[in-house]
């Protein structure tokens, strides 16, 4: 299957290897506009005469027309199309953010080089995606950032997935990770400008997959309604009070004329209750929804519109002490002060390292909903795996949606600190608890494969490389027979010796040796010449590409 993604100036067309890792071609799309003609668009790819299946993307801000027209596009140039979806839709699959079972509100960040599309996307646990709002800014010549904060102070995502070629250089996410908006929030920036064509490529894996629009339902502790109820849907006054605002005609028509004093009690002044019993007493946001005129003085105007609800007296003016009988105005109670939030350590604090991400963990106190972390690197990297210190707030809503606090603070020894806020005047123990974490191995990947030359000799080459640069220590690469690979030298023949050298990061080490003849299955495994003296992990890019024959 092809994954389609047509931008303003380049097109991507993406397919899985026989490996299943997904590849990707850039077109150029230069003379071609996308937009408005999408057939020149993919005619300038050359991927119609294959009649292969596709999905495409969407942009964001597209309508069903343009959809259509891409359909129609893609369709005469000879492609099947599967699937079409939105981009921002497409990049939450490639960051893992769609999955059964979870239900979880993101906002997709996707900037080009004038403008940028930020859509917020709601996620339901049986596998329906919402495209809930999606606005476009133009950017200004000092920020392009005032945008994405009054989105995520609007919309309060659970996480930030940035898309688009602009957001490629590690400054850019910087920029979005420092917005106060952003502290404590879930940034992901994992080849943002393959996101849209590496998620077409994962549709497969979601069948089930629905892609909706409107608002976001609500985030209760039961499954919200999927259409809005109709006005006479709503519970009766005696059930559920209306909300503050404009209430439904319907309860206005039952309400604007009262029943005469020598009739009972009527329909509309309790649905379902009994008429031997008096109606309830209305609820004081209820009162301000009576007419005018009725029942208080003709010469008073009505209150203003930014009235609170709950005040029914029309006059603000308060009554002085010799009008109330001699007794003074009841005075309002004094407002509570807010509690001190106290400090307090936090229990099993532990952190699992994911390449050059940590997982940090800890167990919550029962009235903490803000936890205070600080970390220290000891031996700041020159990968640009984030600052050297940081102080952020964590909140325990997003810490138990993620699972956890996800930092990327690169491989070296990292001291953490962490403490809970907690509003409880009791606690008088103060402080918070501390981690290190040592530091992790630079990791060097090594692929061995197998050539024939035209004579008919047969010779094996290793590949090196290493993301960090390192020293890369005397390696053995050995040889076994059998089914069963081998786990140490002692279990092989040594056919090559890798002498000791600095590996830059990028730059792989190939090595070349001959290869003797075997039958049945053969195996080439690289170990350290001194193990118990290495400071390298030494690992091989997959398991089953250790046996060449």
């Amino acid at each position: 299957m092809l994954a389609i993604a047509i931008g303003l100036r380049v097109a991507r067309v993406g397919r899985l290897d026989p490996d299943g890792r997904p590849t990707v071609t850039v077109t150029d799309l230069a003379g071609a506009d996308a937009a408005a003609d999408p057939a020149s668009a993919l005619a300038a790819l050359g991927a119609g005469a294959t009649d292969e299946e596709a999905a495409l993307a969407l942009p964001a801000t597209a309508d069903r027309r343009a959809e259509a027209r891409l359909r129609r596009a893609a369709e005469d140039v000879g492609l099947r199309v599967s699937r079409i979806v939105p981009e921002p839709v497409a990049a939450a699959l490639h960051y893992g953010a769609i999955a059964e079972g979870v239900h979880r509100t993101v906002l997709v960040a996707d900037q080009t080089a004038g403008a940028v599309d930020l859509t917020v996307l709601a996620i339901t646990p049986d596998l329906t995606v919402r495209v809930v709002t999606t606005r476009t800014a133009q950017l200004a010549d000092d920020h392009g950032l005032a945008a994405l904060a009054r989105e995520l102070a609007e919309a309060a995502p659970d996480a930030v997935l940035l898309s688009g070629d602009l957001y490629a250089t590690p400054a850019r996410r910087a920029d979005v990770e420092s917005l106060p908006e952003a502290q404590g929030l879930t940034v992901r920036c994992r080849t943002p400008e393959l996101a849209v064509v590496h998620g077409l490529l994962l549709l497969e894996d979601f069948g089930l997959l629905r892609v909706a629009t409107g608002p976001a339902p609500a985030s209760t502790g039961f499954p919200p309604p999927l259409e809005d109820p109709e006005p006479g849907a709503w519970p009766t006054p005696a059930e559920d009070p209306e909300p503050h605002g404009i209430p439904p005609a319907s309860a206005l028509k039952d309400r604007e004329d009262p029943p005469p004093a020598d009739s009972g009690p009527t329909a509309s002044q309790g649905r379902g209750e009994r008429r031997d019993e008096p109606p309830p007493p209305r609820s004081e946001p209820q009162t301000e929804t009576t007419p005018m005129g009725r029942g208080e003085l003709r010469d008073q105007p009505p209150p203003p519109r930014s009235q609170p609800p709950t005040e029914t007296t029309p006059d603000p003016t308060p009554t002085p002490p010799s009008e109330a009988a001699g007794e003074p105005p009841p005075q309002p109670p004094p407002s509570p002060e807010a509690p001190r939030q106290r400090s307090v350590p936090v229990t099993q604090l532990q952190a699992i390292r994911r390449d050059n991400h940590l997982l940090v963990l800890w167990a919550w106190p029962d009235a903490a909903l803000t936890a205070r972390v600080r970390w220290r690197r000891e031996d700041a990297s020159a990968d640009g795996d984030g600052p050297r210190d940081g102080d952020i707030r964590c909140q325990r809503r997003v810490y138990e949606h993620d699972g956890g606090l996800d930092l990327r603070l690169g491989r070296g020894a990292v001291t953490l600190t962490v403490e809970a806020l907690v509003p409880d005047p009791a606690v008088d123990t103060e402080g918070a608890a501390s981690l290190r974490i040592a530091a992790e191995p630079p990791i060097v990947e090594y692929e061995p494969t197998l050539r024939r030359r035209l004579n008919g000799t047969r010779y094996a080459t290793v590949t090196f490389a290493t993301r960090t640069g390192c020293d890369l220590p005397a390696v053995h690469v050995v040889h076994g027979l059998g089914r069963y690979r081998p786990t140490s030298t002692a279990e092989g023949a040594v056919l090559h010796e890798v002498p000791a050298q600095r590996l830059p990061a990028g730059a792989p080490l190939v090595v070349k040796f001959p290869f003797p003849g075997t039958r049945g299955p053969s195996w080439l495994v690289c170990f350290p010449a001194d193990a118990p003296d290495t400071d390298i992990d030494l690992r091989p890019t997959a398991l089953h590409r250790l046996r060449v024959t």
